[in-house]
């Protein structure tokens, strides 16, 4: 069992069209790379340009939730579709479907372009387990660079502490 949740970790981080910037030195080079991904077009790609940490930790988060079953939460990973450029996004959707982690019908509501208004039900729970996440980083993400906001130095310290456990 948790081989298998060790396989899930491990894809669904290396579908993230960050993958290689976390396992970079992050210098200003590795930093250009990454916003070259950016959908220069959507006025959400500020959070794909300037938190890295968030934004991987929110694409995390929704992966997770959607594989449990939440359709909820295809509207939060639109709205992060929308943030990078076509091309990785149909590599990440690509990822997603041929390592099996989302189905046929949760590629096809992702991949909808539309960002349809439908109400979505209010969460509290998922709420404060992405908050969670945001805080303690459970997915181990490293962020090398100057750490700018409150969250980013809880997940350094609780990632730091969780390597140091093992």
């Amino acid at each position: 069992m948790k081989s298998t949740a060790l396989k899930l970790a491990s894809a669904i981080g290396k579908a993230s069209p960050l993958y290689d910037f976390w396992k970079s030195e992050q210098c200003e080079n590795d930093e250009a790379k990454r916003l070259l991904k950016a959908n220069r077009e959507s006025p959400a790609s500020y959070l794909f340009k300037a938190e890295p940490y968030k934004w991987e930790n929110l694409y995390q988060s929704i992966i997770r939730e959607i594989i449990k079953g939440d359709k909820d939460s295809i509207k939060g990973l639109k709205v992060l579709l929308s943030t990078i450029n076509t091309e990785e996004k149909e590599k990440m959707l690509k990822t997603l479907g041929e390592s099996e982690i989302l189905d046929r019908e949760m590629l096809s509501l992702a991949a909808m372009t539309d960002t349809d208004n439908a109400t979505t039900k209010k969460n509290i729970f998922r709420f404060a387990r992405i908050l969670f996440t945001i805080f303690f980083n459970p997915y181990g993400i490293e962020l090398k660079r100057e750490k700018n906001h409150i969250y980013e130095h809880t997940g350094a310290f609780f990632g730091a502490f969780t390597k140091a456990k093992y």
